[in-house]
């Protein structure tokens, strides 16, 4: 039975699709509200084609996923790759299409470093250790968010973080952030300011460049841009912003894109929503070869060990999609270019015999003969289909039979995929494309969410457990639960004025101030 949630309660109640002039919709059947309906795509033909070439299956049976999430904790279900925080509502900015900020929430949330240390308690022997990615409102707008950064390194996790960029056009503060070794995901929707005015309601374009380039000057890790993309705003902008990143491809390795969703409540937006599909389309029509495919085609078990621990993306065919970009040294080519085959056959054929080795893998308990012959024909099977799928005289950089042998070689050693293209290949610069629908309330339902390795972690104030949603339903909870955690901490906070505080602390230290 698929659920999903009342456009106008918001509770869960029976959902079904309809398509309806290439559109699809997810309906909603609440006993009290009557009908209502989302619209989930303005491409029905491609979301289709996401099920088919994945064989992906509509659960039958009834599901344990009642999308209360409320009284749900989703870790319980599936082990989290990813630990996304929120940080604040307080931000710098005060965007026409937001509601996560404190006027539109109707009270400030900023919970002190105690808070934290509590969530990252609860993920520190987990394993693998997940990724802890900060959101807001704008983090470094906490007063104490480098010392929330340091705190999180200090258990060991690694750490990205969603920023409008705003604050690290100061370049102290860009370096005391960046020398903690984060992952800084760069809010950037264009190269044009009247982009931003219609988006964010300011002209922060020449703010946000210098923010840009301090991140590059103090050598970041990993650097991604973070595009909300706005049907009629910002998607004819898109080539100029490619151009734009590439001039920058030794430093960023991720584009994501946030499809506008409907969350606004002002009448001065009129804007049309945009869906994954919407982002996909715009791509094709400035890189027709583009091809891009559900981030659950990228999710292997054994194959893992070469192609890295899928960290950001659900399960679900219709949740995020991803594909690649290669810099021939003056512009961007599709991955598609390098390929004999379309990409999404090629994941296809590593997916079936991921799923063949998975049943067929030794035990613990096997012998080291077991394991070894089990690791060299995982190792043969995997680079005959890679060997297949790339046209090699074009991908190998000179000399390539040489580099060819040599990436077998690396391949049969466990060396990890991406490692290999950079080493052996003409393939230096790569740059990963992905969706995030996250903010896409309407168009929730059980199965998308049920399998979600990502998830937004929070303190249930009334057990003093730490909680979990799926990544996409936090924003089903999220006004409630921060209010209350906001109350719970600042009762502490004035007891602790009018009875004096309490000796406290907090590991990792908080000797780095904004």
């Amino acid at each position: 039975m698929k659920i999903g949630l009342c456009e106008k309660c918001g509770k869960p109640t029976d959902a079904r699709y309809e398509i309806k002039n290439n559109c699809v919709y997810l309906v909603k059947f609440c006993k009290e509200c009557g009908r209502t309906s989302s619209l989930v795509t303005k491409d029905a033909r491609k979301w289709r084609w996401k099920r088919e070439i994945a064989e992906y299956q509509e659960p039958s049976g009834p599901s344990d996923c009642s999308m209360n999430c409320a009284t749900c904790d989703h870790k319980l279900r599936t082990t989290p790759t990813t630990v996304a925080i929120d940080v604040t509502n307080l931000c710098n900015q005060k965007c026409p299409i937001c509601l996560a900020y404190v006027d539109a929430m109707g009270f400030a949330y900023k919970p002190p470093l105690e808070y934290f240390e509590k969530i990252f308690n609860e993920f520190e022997n987990n394993y693998p250790k997940p990724n802890i990615c900060f959101f807001g409102g704008e983090p470094t707008v906490h007063e104490d968010f480098l010392a929330i950064v340091q705190l999180a390194k200090s258990h060991g996790f690694q750490v990205q973080l969603f920023t409008n960029g705003l604050k690290l056009a100061d370049m102290n503060y860009c370096k005391k952030l960046c020398s903690l070794g984060i992952q800084v995901n760069f809010g950037l929707d264009g190269t044009r300011p009247e982009i931003y005015k219609t988006l964010r309601g300011d002209n922060s374009l020449a703010v946000k460049k210098k923010a840009f380039e301090n991140v590059i000057k103090c050598g970041v890790n990993k650097l991604a841009v973070i595009s909300t993309v706005a049907s009629g705003v910002n998607d004819l902008n898109m080539p100029e912003l490619m151009e734009f990143i590439h001039n920058y491809k030794e430093h960023v390795s991720v584009w994501a894109f946030v499809p506008l969703t409907p969350c606004w409540e002002t009448s001065d937006v009129e804007l049309e929503p945009t869906t994954t599909e919407c982002v996909e389309n715009i791509f094709e029509k400035i890189l027709p070869e583009i091809e891009f495919v559900s981030t659950g085609m990228m999710k292997f078990e054994i194959l893992s060990k070469f192609f890295g621990k899928q960290t950001l993306g659900g399960s679900h065919p219709n949740c995020e999609s991803a594909t690649l970009l290669i810099s021939d040294g003056e512009k961007y080519v599709p991955i598609s270019s390098y390929l004999n085959i379309p990409l999404s056959e090629a994941l296809s054929k590593l997916r079936k015999l991921d799923k063949r080795l998975t049943r067929k893998a030794p035990s613990k308990s096997s012998s080291i003969l077991a394991r070894w012959w089990f690791n060299v024909y995982t190792a043969t099977m995997t680079a005959l289909i890679t060997c297949r799928a790339i046209n090699l005289r074009k991908s190998f950089g000179k000399p390539a039979i040489v580099n060819g042998l040599k990436a077998l070689a690396d391949i049969v050693r466990g060396r990890k995929i991406d490692e290999i293209l950079k080493s052996r290949t003409n393939f230096k610069h790569i740059l990963t494309l992905i969706t995030i629908p996250y903010e896409d309330e309407g168009g929730l339902e059980n199965a998308r969410l049920h399998d979600c390795p990502a998830v937004f972690a929070y303190e249930d104030i009334k057990t003093g457990q730490i909680k979990t949603a799926a990544f996409c339903s936090w924003q089903t909870i999220k006004d409630s639960v921060c209010r209350e955690i906001q109350a719970h901490y600042q009762s502490i906070s004035e007891a602790e004025k009018n009875t004096g505080p309490g000796k406290r602390s907090v590991k990792g230290g908080s000797s780095i101030n904004s």
